[in-house]
């Protein structure tokens, strides 16, 4: 029983990881979109949007 689940947990690790080409920086970019989603699934509230940063207007001397 214990090897099945075992071998189920490894299928969608590689799984995951061959979706993401196998980057840590696309791992780590998709696990934690899905840490934020399930949080906001569980508190039941929306996520603010990043505020965009203001522009910066060149000036001439």
């Amino acid at each position: 029983m214990a090897d099945q689940v075992l071998e189920e947990l490894w299928a969608t690790k590689d799984s995951i990881a061959k979706e993401q080409g196998y980057s840590i920086d696309r791992l780590a970019a998709f696990f934690m979109k899905k840490q934020v989603n399930r949080q906001i699934a569980e508190v039941g509230e929306k996520v603010a949007k990043p505020k965009q940063p203001p522009e910066i207007k060149q000036v001439e001397f």
